[in-house]
C-alpha cells in the first residue's frame, strides 16, 4: 500500500470514527495527544485542558484501583481492552461509556500509542439500574412493570425467555434485526441465530453467570434468517422469585454492527503497515541470495549426466520457484504499483482470466461455468490488478477441487455495485476458520501462505468494494466480490 493510499485509508477511518464514537490518542505513557469533538461535547472539557492531560481527569472514583490496573496490563502487553467506564464531566455530573482501547504496536511488538473508542450508555445505564431497582422492590405494581417495557420497547432489541432459555416474548425491533417474525421465535431458544463465532465456552459462561441471579454483559455475533451477520451488545438480566432463584430474563441488546465493523478496518489497517514494512526488509534481503542459489543449482544440473540427481536438483529449483513467489507476494505489499484508473467492462477482464486459466481447469478436471446475467457492466479499475484478484479467486477455486468439478462464476448487478460470485464444489472452510481469511500467513492450504488472499483483499479495498466469503463443509465455498459501477 502506498503512502498516499494508506494515509488516505487511515483518513477515511477517522472521518468514521469522529461521526460514530467518542475518540481520543494517547501516548505510550497515557498523555492524551488526540480528542475529537464528540469527546469534548461529553466530558465538558476544551481540547486545550485535556492534551498533555491523562485520563485521571475523569476518574468518578467509582472503579477501585484493581479495576484500572487490569485494564494498563492488559494494553501495555499489546492486547485490546473492553469495557465499561464511569466518568466524571467537569461540570461534576456523570456518564457511562462504553470502551475499547487498541495498542498501536511498533515493529518490536510494543505499544507506540493507544486509540481509545468509546460510546455513551449513559441512557442505559440508567434503564438497567431502574430495571434493577423494580426487580429488588417486589411490592412494584404490573404498571410499574408496564412502564418499563414500554421504555424498553422503544430504544432496545428487546427478548424474554423462561427459566430454561425459551423466547417467551420479542418486540418489533428484535423481529426487524433478525428478519424473523414473532411467531418465528416464540417458542424457540437463541440457537436459532447462533453464528457459531462464539465457542462453547462463551456461552457457558454466559448460563453460569445469570443462573447464578446475576446480570450478564457482553458482545454478541448473531445471524439473520437471511444468512446477514450482525453484533449486539447485550445485557441480560435475570428475575428472581421468592428463593432467589431466575424464573425468565430479559434480554436487552443494542445494535453496534456498524462500530465493529470500523473496529476491524483499524486493526486490518495496523496489519497492513507491520507486513508492509516485514515485507521490504524480508523480500530485499532474501531475493539476491535467491538469485544466486538458483543459478548455481541449475549450473550444477546442467553438469551432472546422473538422472537421480537431476531429479533432485528438479526439487530444488521447484522449491526455489516457490520461495521466488512468495517473494513477489511480498513485494506486492512492500512496494505496490500506483493504479492506474480507467473505465473497464469487467465482464472482458473475467473472461480474459477464465480463458488463461482454462488449460489448468481442464488438467484438474474442473469445469468452469460462466453464468452473466447482463451483457456489460463498466467499472473504474486498474485492469490488471482485477486479473490479478480473480486470477487467484478462479485458482483458489480449482485446487480446492483436487477431484475435479465445477466452478460457477456469476456477475449480476444489485443496485449500484456489481457483482461477481465465484462458487466451488471443493470440501468447504469450517466456521471457525473463516474469520482467519485475508489474514497473513494463514491458509487453509498445505502450502499455501496466506499473502494472496491479503493481496486481493487489499486491491477489492482499493477499488472501494468489498469481499465476503460463505463456506460449509462438504457443500464448497463462495466469494462474492462486490464493485461499485460507472454511471
Amino acid at each position: 500500500m502506498t503512502n498516499n493510499s494508506l494515509n488516505s485509508f487511515i483518513t477515511d477511518i477517522k472521518l468514521a470514527l469522529d461521526a460514530t464514537s467518542i475518540i481520543a490518542v494517547t501516548d505510550n505513557t497515557g498523555k492524551i495527544i488526540y480528542v475529537n469533538e464528540k469527546f469534548c461535547a461529553i466530558s465538558k472539557y476544551k481540547a486545550d485542558e485535556l492534551l498533555g492531560k491523562d485520563h485521571r481527569i475523569l476518574n468518578s472514583g467509582y472503579h477501585a484501583k484493581e479495576f484500572f490496573a487490569n485494564l494498563y496490563k492488559t494494553i501495555s502487553s499489546g492486547q485490546v481492552w473492553t469495557g465499561e467506564i464511569r466518568n466524571k464531566a467537569k461540570d461534576g455530573t456523570f456518564y457511562w461509556v462504553h470502551t475499547q482501547i487498541v495498542p498501536f504496536l511498533n515493529k518490536h511488538g510494543k505499544p507506540y500509542q493507544y486509540v481509545t473508542i468509546r460510546n455513551d450508555i449513559t441512557d442505559r445505564k440508567m434503564t438497567e439500574e431502574n430495571l434493577r431497582q423494580t426487580l429488588e422492590q417486589l411490592a412494584e405494581t404490573n404498571k410499574e412493570l408496564a412502564d418499563i417495557k414500554y421504555a424498553l420497547d422503544s430504544s432496545s432489541i428487546l427478548a424474554m425467555t423462561n427459566e430454561k432459555g425459551i423466547i417467551t416474548y420479542v418486540n418489533d425491533t428484535f423481529c426487524e434485526i433478525s428478519k424473523y417474525s414473532r411467531e418465528e421465535l416464540i417458542g424457540e431458544d437463541h440457537g436459532k441465530l447462533n453464528s457459531n463465532y462464539h465457542p462453547r465456552e462463551f456461552f457457558k459462561n454466559m448460563w453460569s453467570t445469570i443462573g447464578r441471579g446475576e446480570i450478564w454483559k457482553g458482545e454478541v455475533k448473531n445471524i439473520a434468517k437471511d444468512g446477514k451477520e450482525y453484533w449486539v451488545d447485550t445485557t441480560i438480566v435475570p428475575f428472581l422469585n421468592e428463593k432467589g432463584k431466575p424464573y425468565q430474563y430479559v434480554a436487552i441488546r443494542n445494535d453496534i454492527t456498524d462500530r465493529k465493523k470500523v473496529e476491524e478496518m483499524v486493526l486490518r489497517s495496523e496489519k497492513l503497515s507491520l507486513i508492509g514494512e516485514l515485507a521490504a526488509g524480508v523480500a530485499h534481503e532474501i531475493r539476491n541470495p535467491l538469485t544466486s542459489l538458483k543459478g548455481y543449482t541449475e549450473f550444477l544440473q546442467d553438469d551432472t549426466e546422473e538422472e537421480e540427481k537431476k531429479q533432485y536438483f528438479d526439487i530444488l529449483l521447484e522449491e526455489i520457484e516457490r520461495i521466488n513467489f512468495i517473494v513477489e507476494e511480498f513485494m506486492l505489499l512492500a512496494k505496490p504499483k500506483v493504479l492506474q484508473f480507467s473505465n473497464k467492462n469487467i465482464l472482458s477482464i473475467i473472461n480474459q482470466t477464465i480463458t488463461f486459466l482454462q488449460t489448468e481447469a481442464k488438467y484438474k478436471k474442473v469445469t468452469i461455468i460462466s453464468d452473466f446475467k447482463l451483457e456489460e457492466a463498466i467499472v473504474k479499475c486498474d485492469e490488471n490488478q482485477l486479473k490479478q484478484v480473480f486470477l487467484n479467486m478462479i485458482k483458489n477455486g480449482i485446487e480446492a477441487m483436487p477431484d475435479g468439478g465445477k466452478l460457477h462464476i456469476k456477475v449480476r448487478t444489485v443496485d449500484q455495485f456489481v457483482e461477481v460470485e465465484f462458487k466451488d464444489e471443493g470440501i468447504g472452510i469450517p466456521k471457525e476458520k473463516l474469520k482467519m481469511l485475508g489474514e497473513p500467513f494463514y491458509s487453509t492450504k498445505e502450502k499455501g501462505n496466506g499473502l494472496g488472499l491479503m493481496v486481493s483483499y487489499k486491491i477489492i479495498h482499493d477499488h472501494k468494494g468489498e469481499v465476503t466469503v460463505d463456506s460449509a463443509e462438504g457443500k464448497g465455498t463462495t466469494f462474492k466480490i462486490s464493485l461499485p459501477v460507472v454511471g
